[in-house]
């Protein structure tokens, strides 16, 4: 089965976090506008394959995205560094993803509280990666 997605887009500042439900037109179009601005950065891991498909689906090539995995290979880290990964250096701290969250239907045209949680969360904790490793 060829996936659609992604379904949502998330973005985070330290106060606030948003999920854009792409099914919704009014929110692509804001997805797109906010992807395309060069001067935010948008940071997170894994962004690789979510480029691609945002090209793709929102037809707008995301500006200032920062693969947070690569500044760890660039500081010598070894494997692949996911935000688990990198809350553990960091932080010395454990962060915890639901695996029932992280596998749900994120096509939904409503999503739970869990998975609002979950999104919010993934995107915060990239900031504070972010954040984490000197980056502001």
């Amino acid at each position: 089965q060829v996936s659609e997605g992604p379904h949502i887009l998330q973005l985070a500042t330290r106060e606030r976090a948003w999920i854009f439900q792409l099914h919704d037109l009014a929110c692509r179009e804001i997805a797109a506008e906010l992807l395309a601005v060069p001067g935010l950065i948008k940071a997170g891991f894994g962004l690789g394959d979510d480029r691609k498909r945002i090209v793709i689906k929102l037809g707008v090539e995301p500006a200032g995205v920062l693969e947070l995995n690569t500044v760890f290979r660039d500081r010598g880290y070894r494997k692949d560094m996911g935000v688990k990964g990198a809350v553990a250096v960091l932080f010395n701290r454990r962060y915890i993803k639901s695996k029932k969250a992280a596998t749900s239907n994120w096509a939904n045209p409503r999503l739970t509280p869990a998975q609002l949680v979950y999104a919010a969360n993934d995107a915060w904790a990239a900031i504070r990666v972010y954040d984490g490793l000197g980056l502001e």
